[in-house]
Order: structure tokens, then sequence, then C-alpha cells
């Protein structure tokens, strides 16, 4: 058996690993975007995949993070005919996921098509999508399943999005077992709908991500205090508006619960509160289709008002001649809206339109990486640069560790640390991260950890 690291290989974005039995069966866990390395590309390095796409027999996709799920459509249209197994959530979410990104990708094209930017062709269009969705074959959490006679799997809940999962792989070559586990992304524990993440079961290697392995979460308060904090400064006491750049899957939907609870409390003054992402409202629907998968908290919420996310004075945008964007609120409100990084999206838009006022409050709610305008924003700098026009700073800039999806370095060493016999590669993470949590591993009696170089390949 020989395993392969092809993405998110000391970096966060395009995972992507292959396994390969002696027998020449492969499996490959993820297909994502490498945003990184797109960055740095005049074409797209997305495109080509370093390994035939016709000699692969499966994919076992984590999550619907694009990051995770982005590559697939390419995949499917380089000639990629098996299955895709995920769970039933990721099913659903992973659809309007992909679609969003064959249009972002299809607009980015033409709009600069004929400009001087030099924008890569689309990878794939909705075609392509429909043709993945096609292909998915989901089982739930804890249903065992064998693929062939060599190789069997499972799925556990690692509460990062709804339906995230860790795999488990059992692998059977010349009459041994060999186990892996893949963790995916894990959740961080306590989240506002999600369920914690469940152990790590013991096994003979681990393929673990490390988003945050060198890294604490900031959190003092509670969720609802943390942002009520925010709305009794900006908007109760200066009357003002409160814009917050959110993920449209996971991200958006922890703040609308969170000030959904607000609003039962009788907390939330009168004011419009409105979510301008398309992709963010189709998410919230999936989201109540899966109670059942919920933590007990969100399930007791839902039994007694029978919405997760609908309440008074929740208005939903979806149009992008709404009066929200043109900048025409007068009034204090609150605003969600895409990308959590603020790079991209309609949250420019909006960013862009109060950014110089004194009464508007704009609040990261997560982790931005160095070089977009979200990261830009975090530096206090006294203007800044929106599509080619400078704008002055004089809105207060917050950020929040709050509504956080991943693991922090805590609980990550503390589900990785018990498995001091595995094998445990780290990836999905920067370098300093990597290193933070490995030193940390080794110290505890970890025998083996081992962070894998892009492309670098392990035999068993």
């Amino acid at each position: 058996m020989k395993i392969s690291f092809w993405g998110a290989a000391k970096q966060v974005t395009g995972s992507m690993h292959l396994i390969e039995l002696d027998s020449g069966y492969k499996v490959l866990l993820d297909c994502g975007l490498d945003y990184e390395q797109l960055k740095h590309f005049h074409y797209n390095p997305n495109d080509k995949f370093p390994f035939s796409v016709n000699d692969i027999d499966l994919v076992i996709l984590s999550h619907a993070h694009i990051d995770h799920s982005g590559n697939l459509p390419n995949l499917i249209r380089q000639g990629f005919s098996g299955q895709i197994i995920c769970t039933p959530p990721t099913a659903e979410l992973v659809g309007n996921l992909l679609l969003d990104s064959a249009k972002i990708q299809d607009y980015e094209y033409r709009k600069n098509k004929k400009g001087k930017l030099k924008k890569p062709k689309p990878l794939y269009g909705e075609k392509d999508v429909q043709h993945t969705l096609e292909q998915l074959f989901t089982l739930h959490c804890h249903q065992l399943f064998k693929i062939n006679n060599e190789i069997s799997m499972e799925f556990f809940d690692v509460g990062h999005l709804l339906g995230a999962a860790a795999v488990k792989l059992t692998i059977n070559e010349k009459n041994k077992n060999k186990t892996i586990l893949f963790t995916g992304d894990i959740g961080r524990n306590g989240s506002e709908l999600l369920s914690d993440a469940e152990t790590l079961p013991e096994v003979d290697i681990i393929i673990s991500e490390s988003t945050y392995g060198d890294r604490m979460h900031i959190i003092k308060q509670s969720s609802e205090d943390e942002l009520m904090s925010y709305v009794q400064s900006c908007c109760i006491d200066k009357m003002g508006k409160l814009i917050i750049p959110a993920f449209s899957v996971g991200r958006t939907q922890s703040i609308l619960f969170t000030l959904h609870k607000l609003y039962r409390q009788g907390k939330l003054p009168e004011m419009p509160i409105y979510v301008d992402s398309p992709l963010a409202i189709k998410s919230t629907y999936i989201y109540e289709n899966y109670i059942d998968t919920l933590n007990e908290d969100a399930k007791a919420f839902y039994q007694k008002h029978r919405f997760l996310f609908k309440f008074d004075n929740l208005k939903l945008i979806e149009g992008r001649d709404d009066l929200a964007l043109s900048g025409g609120l007068t009034d204090r409100c609150i605003i969600v809206s895409a990308a959590g990084m603020v790079e991209g999206g309609r949250i420019q838009q909006h960013v862009s339109n109060h950014i110089s006022s004194p009464y508007a409050t704009i609040l990261i709610a997560g982790y931005c990486a160095e070089g977009t305008l979200g990261h830009k924003l975090l530096q206090g700098m006294s203007s800044i640069t929106i599509k080619g026009k400078e704008h002055l700073i004089y809105a207060q800039i917050a950020q929040t560790d709050v509504f956080s999806s991943h693991a922090d370095k805590n609980q990550l060493f503390a589900m990785l640390s018990p498995h001091k016999n595995s094998d445990i590669y780290l990836v999905h993470g920067d370098e300093k991260n990597m290193n933070g949590l490995a030193n940390n591993l080794k110290e505890s009696g970890c025998k083996k950890v081992i962070m894998p170089e892009s492309g670098q390949s392990f035999t068993y």
C-alpha cells in the first residue's frame, strides 16, 4: 500500500491524498481546489492532476467546503467515472457550493476576458457539476460499508460543518489488516449548532488537519454575549451598522442562530438584519433538514420555536440590485454577507459603502489568511484600496474567534496525543502551525509525526 500527498501539504487548501493498494485499487481522499497556488499563476494549477484520472477507482469526500470538494467536477470532466462517497448532508451542501463555484469562475473569466487581467478559463461548468452530483453515494456516520474484498470504511462525526466526517479505512493486504483514519477538518468543541467531534478510533495511520495546530482561540465569553456586545456598542449606542463578513456555509448559520436566540431573549433592538448571500440562504434550509444531526441545544431550540434561523426582522437578499448593495441603507442594521475573509463576494460592496463611517463596525468572524482584504483590515491601517478605489478607514474593525469552525491547538493535541503508536501525518496547515503541533505531539511521546511535502509518498 502507498499513500501519496498531493494537496494541502504544508498549506491549508487543496486537500487531496491518494491511497494505492498493492492490487492497483486507488482511493482519493478529497479533491479540493488549491487557492494558494492559484494566486501565483496566470493559468489555473488546479487544471492538471498529478496522477491518471482514469486510474482512480473511488473518491471519499470528508465535507462540502470547496478546498476539499471544489475540484471534483474537473475530475469528472477529465474522465473519472467512479463513486464519490460522502454523508447525506454533505451531498446536499456540496451541490450548492459547486454550482456557486462554477458560476464564480465563469463570471470572473467573462469579466476579465477583454481586460488587462489574465484570468484562467473556468475549470468546469454547471453540466460538469450535475454529472458530479450523479456520482455521489451517501453513507451515514457509523454505517460500516464494505467497498470490496480488500477495503471497508466507516464515517465519524467531526463537528466542523454539517455532514463533515472523518473516515476510517480498514485495508486487508496479504491477510493482514492496516487501518487508516483521515480526519478531514475537525470542528471546535462547543459549536453553536453542531455536536463536538467524536473521539478518534485507534488506527495504525492518522492523516490529520493542523489548521490551528499552534494557535489558541481567544474566547472569553459565550457567542451570545460576544455578539451582543457588538450589537450594543454599534447598533444601540451609536445607532450604526454592524457588518459581519462570514462564509456562506457554516459560519453564517452559526451567526444567524445566535442572533435568533438573542431575538427570542428580547435583547435585539428593533432593526433589520440582512443576510446577503444566496448560497447562505440555500444552505440554511439544508441545516433544518438535518435537525437530528445537530447538538442538543439546537434540537431543543428547534422543538420550541420550529425554526433555527427564521425570525421577525430577518431579511433575505438574493438580487444584486437590492437597496442594501447600493449603500442606500440609512438606519441601524446588521448585515451578514460572504465572503468571510472579505475576499470577493458581495461583502466587499458593503465594506466599501461603510468603511469610512465612524458609526459602522466591521466584525471579522474568524481567521483571515495573509494577503486577503480581511487580513489587511485587521492591520490597523488608516486607509485601504478596494477594487481600485482608496477608502479612509473610520469604521471600527474588530475580530472574534467565537464562531470559528476549527479545533485549536489544545483540542487537536487532546485528540491526537493518545495515539502514541500511530503514524501521524499532518496536513492542511501552514508550516508554523504544523511545526507547533508536531513538536507538542513528539514531546508527549508520539513515536512518528510526519509533515509530508507535496507529492511525497510513503509505502506500507
